[in-house]
């Protein structure tokens, strides 16, 4: 995650979309190592986690319902621990509107502003469907955007007019659907349904149901909130792959796995630090265009010259 293309390119813009990922990441580790170790400090800084997150970008209106559907689920498959983590969600929600609090004294004068973003940009009207006619009027208008998502991942590149690369390189993405697949399977272990709500729900709601009016799916910069889910889905395989080997290797032949995995990750390093520095650029085409221009006033400087300086491709040098 660290040399990635897509999030190198996010941490330089002058942009607040790849600070989420940071307080996600964080509140998932304190609310799955709260499971385990039951101490409240764990179940605290999920929690402020959480709210502090709420102070930056628009996505992270999103990660309230993930804890809420996350409680759900262990309420309902894991029942018989449900009991002793009752304290623990009262001191995650308490310690959510601690770090929130202030923000949300100024929301709660506002209320239009917190989720009137995100509603304005939604391209369906978000109800269940009680009618197979209804049903499929919501199918045609989501699902051609939410398949243009599945390609960015690998093939198709992100037209938001800030990053023009697909997610991931092909082999990433090969891992990428293994680990998806594996996390499936194990469904019921909290840490792989967390991954599973937290991923699934940025590239539906984020990805499928948001859209501006100047840009056309695939939308990867809505997708950072999920950055952390997407690399902990590629390193799942690697997981079961190294656990596997160990076991079945001789204690002598075991330095294998660790080298192994070593050398793959700088080769892999090395091959997304190649693609930006070397061979990434932007579309000039979609640079010129009234569209790209308008959304420039709502930028800083900064990031528009990153912009530009991305459309002229590894043959320039800009001195700013």
């Amino acid at each position: 995650m660290a040399f990635s293309v897509s999030n190198v390119h996010y941490s330089r813009l002058a942009l607040n979309n790849i600070v989420t990922q940071f307080f996600w990441a964080t509140c998932f580790l304190f609310l799955l190592r709260a499971l385990w170790s039951r101490r409240p400090s764990d179940w605290a800084l999920a929690g402020l986690s959480a709210g502090l997150s709420e102070y930056f970008y628009y996505g992270t209106r999103l990660l309230p319902f993930i804890p809420a559907m996350f409680m759900v689920f262990l309420l309902t498959v894991h029942r018989k621990h449900a009991r002793q983590y009752v304290g623990g969600f009262l001191l995650l929600a308490g310690s959510y509107f601690v770090g929130f609090g202030p923000l949300l004294l100024h929301f709660s004068r506002n209320p239009n502003l917190y989720l009137g973003r995100g509603a304005s940009l939604l391209i369906w009207s978000p109800h269940i469907p009680i009618s197979f006619v209804d049903f499929h009027r919501a199918w045609t208008m989501i699902w051609p955007v939410l398949s243009e998502n599945l390609l960015g991942i690998s093939t198709h590149t992100s037209q938001a007019i800030i990053f023009y690369r697909p997610l991931l390189l092909p082999a990433e993405s090969a891992v990428l659907v293994l680990g998806v697949a594996l996390l499936f399977w194990h469904w019921r272990h909290p840490a792989a349904f967390l991954i599973l709500a937290s991923g699934l729900g940025v590239l539906l709601v984020g990805g499928a149901l948001l859209a501006y009016p100047n840009s056309v799916p695939p939308l990867i910069n809505h997708w950072t909130p999920a950055f952390s889910a997407f690399y902990v889905a590629l390193a799942v395989p690697v997981g079961a792959w190294t656990t596997a080997g160990q076991s079945e290797l001789e204690s002598r032949l075991r330095w294998i796995l660790p080298v192994t995995v070593a050398i793959a990750l700088l080769v892999l390093g090395w091959c997304n630090l190649n693609v930006y520095f070397h061979r990434y650029y932007a579309d000039p085409e979609s640079l010129k265009s009234k569209a790209y221009r308008a959304a420039q006033r709502n930028y800083e400087v900064q990031t528009a010259h990153s912009r530009y300086s991305a459309s002229l491709g590894p043959n320039y040098k800009v001195l700013q």
